[in-house]
Order: structure tokens, then sequence, then C-alpha cells
């Protein structure tokens, strides 16, 4: 589905998620901070497509001040000034030759230096070469349908750091199913990886293992790859995996080994790398993609990708739609779906359920997952949701999802690719709608329970002139700045205030 002519779902049905009463509140206590906001800037960049995504470098601190931004094939990276401004750093463009801009990019004045690197038109060839197709994404704006001159148009970035040198590394992905690597340190391209069959929509970062890094694709599959040594580690995807296009990925904050997925097929999953760490170990050993040769014993043969394909837990009942955002929450967990709610719930312990018998066809839930369980349950528990699709068969691992709250958003429109995010400390959760606004809440919910009213944002943030899609937010590390990526290519900023002026404080 092209997101161009899909900037909205077409499930139906407001999500929910079914809970027993009056689960435990979240331990932690709400922070002593302040939620009051004003719009200090915005810049427009000059190709005035969609920014699809916009993320802080919150692994190295030293540059926390650092963020990307990325939109048509174009990545920019930006630097928070004092003042209320933007510097532009630098600008990675996307092309058949490899073609590098310096600072600039977008409406503001900043410095300069792009990417140089003799390495990227080799990349770019064969990233031609690989590129796996898979329908276009590219907003709601008409002149945005059209394909861009070579090709790419980047969805995701995330920043990640050179375990070796500590140097800051930025991912990139979108429509030609390729993850580029950039040394942001030294200006250049040092990797690319392919191995996906559609786009990618998303890309997680290891808290802990930087150079691990899973990424969520259209193929309705997940891929964890190792930096280190240009290996795709293992393929979360089959019997228990996701039944149409991966939107969303987010590592546990803690422990490394969970992971969460969800995507168009209206699921959340959490899986596990636990069972993986021999082939994680063997991993490291390897060296582009190959394991053996000279120095590792053996003929030098293919690295034994993994594929799994049953998750720790999945669910079909917190949301009926699309689920484009996940994030943990300590051990809770925060979706959205197209709906004016963001969801904090709970995954219980998971079991194998017998799956019941296949739908006739024109029956039930289809495999594109549009909607609920469509079919017989497990008798466990009513929260438990196993798809009554005949596509999978066999045993499927269900578990339960207890709601804690719900944050109440507007101006949804159904518009789905919007995301929310956090800062470091959780303390400041923010989300954009199909209006131009930005919801500002405190996700540390206390005293709530399934039973209890949506929990009304904390501020309501405009910015003038502003009205179309907010694709995605960034939160920086204490929460003290909020950026919103727009449908029209601008960047709006606000920052911490004690006044009043450009939010509205509940």
């Amino acid at each position: 589905m092209a997101k161009a002519q899909a900037g909205t779902s077409t499930g139906t049905g407001a999500g929910s998620a079914h809970a027993a009463p009056a689960p435990p509140p979240l331990a932690r206590a709400e922070p002593a901070v302040s939620y009051k906001y004003r719009h200090t800037a915005s810049l427009q960049e000059d190709h005035r497509e969609p920014l699809f995504c916009i993320a802080f470098n919150t692994f190295d601190l030293r540059h926390r001040d650092v963020f990307a931004s990325v939109g048509q094939h174009r990545a920019t990276i930006y630097r928070l000034l004092p003042a209320g401004q933007f510097e532009v750093l630098q600008v990675y463009e996307d092309g058949d030759r490899g073609r590098k801009t310096g600072g600039g990019g977008g409406s503001s004045a900043g410095g300069g230096g792009g990417f140089s690197d003799a390495e990227e038109g080799a990349a770019a060839a064969a990233g031609a070469a690989g590129s796996g197709g898979g329908g276009g994404r590219h907003g709601s704006s008409a002149s945005a349908a059209a394909t861009t001159p070579n090709g790419e148009h980047f969805y995701c970035c995330k920043w990640s750091a050179d375990p070796d040198t500590g140097a800051a590394l930025l991912l990139l992905a979108g429509e030609k199913a390729l993850v580029r690597v950039l040394d942001v340190s030294r200006g250049c391209l040092v990797a690319t990886f392919a191995g996906h069959g559609k786009s990618i929509n998303d890309i997680a970062v290891h808290p802990d293992r930087p150079h691990l890094f899973l990424t969520a694709s259209e193929d309705e599959s997940v891929r964890l790859w190792n930096l280190r040594s240009r290996t795709c580690v293992a393929i979360f995807a089959g019997e228990g995996g996701h039944r149409n296009k991966v939107l969303s990925l987010d590592f546990h904050p803690w422990d490394g080994h969970r992971f969460l997925s969800s995507g168009m097929d209206n699921a959340v999953k959490v899986w596990s790398l636990a069972p993986l760490e021999r082939l994680l170990e063997e991993s490291e050993r390897a060296a582009d993609g190959c394991v053996g040769g000279p120095g590792g014993g053996g003929p030098r043969r293919a690295f034994p990708t993994r594929v799994v394909q049953q998750p720790l837990f999945s669910t079909l009942r917190v949301h009926n739609d699309y689920v484009d955002c996940v994030r943990w929450l300590g051990d809770l967990v925060l979706s959205k779906s197209v709906h004016d709610i963001i969801t904090l719930w709970r995954p219980h312990s998971q079991a194998k359920h017998r799956r019941p018998p296949p739908v006739p066809e024109g029956g039930g839930a289809g495999g594109s997952g549009a909607g609920g369980s469509g079919g017989a349950e497990s008798e466990d528990d009513e929260d438990v949701g196993v798809s009554a699709s005949g596509r999978l068969g066999g045993e499927a691992v269900a578990g339960r999802a207890t709601k804690i709250a719900d944050f109440r958003l507007d101006e949804s429109l159904r518009t789905w690719f919007v995301r929310f995010a956090m800062d470091l400390r959780h303390s400041v959760l923010a989300c954009g709608s199909a209006k131009g606004k930005v919801f500002v809440f405190c996700p540390l919910v206390s005293g709530a329970s399934s039973s209890s009213a949506p929990l009304q944002p904390r501020a309501r943030l405009t910015a003038k002139g502003c009205n179309t899609v907010v694709r995605q937010t960034a939160v920086s590390w204490d929460g003290g700045t909020i950026l919103a990526a727009c449908e029209d290519g601008s960047i709006q900023r606000w920052d911490r205030d004690s006044g009043e002026a450009g939010g509205e404080e509940q």
C-alpha cells in the first residue's frame, strides 16, 4: 500500500485492551517537571516533502544537542543552538553516483561538511542491484507521490556508536530496503546492508551492544544485524511472525535480550535474543557475512543466519488496527494505533495454545490482520487473542494484555505512520497529530486503572502556520526540547519555559 495514497488506515473500530479490574499502578512516582513549552524556532527543508523520522543522538550525551532528520532521499544532521535556532552540520543525499552536498540543506544557515567517501559510489551501485522493490510511502502531499529521482526515500534513522572507536554512527533505511551506515565524525558512508525484500520502516539499536541492530520491513520480517562483522544474524518471521508489514521496533531498555515489534497485522509481539547467544558470539568472529577461512578454521562459508518463528509473547487484543508505534516503559508497553489513543499495558506470562481450525475462505480474520480474533479463542483468558487465520496452523504463542491507562490524543483522522517519542528519563511523552499539533504527556502514571477515563495531555503545542501531519516527534534527553518532523518538510521546535506561551498546560 503506497503511503502517498494511504495516509489513513483501512481498519474499523476503536482499539482497546480488555483488562482485569484495577491493575497495579506504575511503581515509579510522577516526576516533578514542568510541562510548559514555548515555540522557539522552525525551518523547512528545501525539498518540502515529508520528514518521516527525526532522532536525537542519545548514545553519546556529549552530542546530546545533535539530531538527524530524514525525508525524500536526504538525511540532514543538525545541532540545536542555545538561542532557539538550528545549525546544519552535514547533509547526505543518496544517489546513483553518490552525490553529496554540504551544510545548508535547511532554511537556516549552518556549518558545512558533507559526506565524501569513494566507497559510496560502489555501495550505491550495489544498492541499486539489491533493491527489493515494495510499495512506496510518500505522505499525503500530491507532489510527493512521484518516485524520487534516484529511487531512494528514507523512512527511518537511528543513532549508534562505533564499538571500537566510539565515533557517532547514523543508520538510515527506507524504500530501497537497504541500511546505510554513516560515520558522522569522518563524514563518510562506511557500510551498506542488504537482505530485506521490501522497504524498511524502522530501526532499533541494542542499548548495550550498539553494533547490533534490528530492522523492520514491509516483507513481514524483522532482521538482526551485526554491524562489526557485516552479518545478518537472525530473521524473525514465519509461523508466529507478523502477517503484514512490520512498522515499529524497540529494544528493552535494560534487558537487551527482549524487543518489541508491531505492524499492520494489528499485532504486538515480544521476541527474545537469549536463545541466540551462541550465534551472536559466532557472529563476532565472522567477517563480511562469512565464517571460516584463514584463521577461522574450515572452509569459508556463508554465516548460518537463524530463522526465529516464535515470539515470547503475541497479542491482537490491544488494538484492532495498524500498530504504528510501540515502546517499552520499563516492563510495560506503550503502543499506538490510528485512533486517538496511546495505550499503556502490561504483557503477562505467555503460553502456547492450540490454534483453532482454519476459517473457511471469506470468513474470520484475514492474513492482513484487518481486525481482531475473528474466531474461536483460547479458554485461558478473555485477553488472549489468537487469530483464526488459516495461514498459520499448529501452535501459536498468545498472551494476556492488561491495560493500565490510555493517553488521549486528538485530530488523528485515522492517519498512520505517526510516531511518539520520550526522553531518557521517561518523564515526557510527545506525539503529533494530523493537524500540526503536538500532545505532551507524563507517561509515568500513578493510580490509573483500566476503568479510568483517558488521561488528557499536560500540554498541547502549536506553531503558527503548522497545520499538516506531524510524522514523528523527538524529545531531548532531559525533556527540555521537543521537535516535530512534519509532512511539509518542516521541523518545529519547542523549549521548556516558565511562561505559558506556545502551549496549554493542563
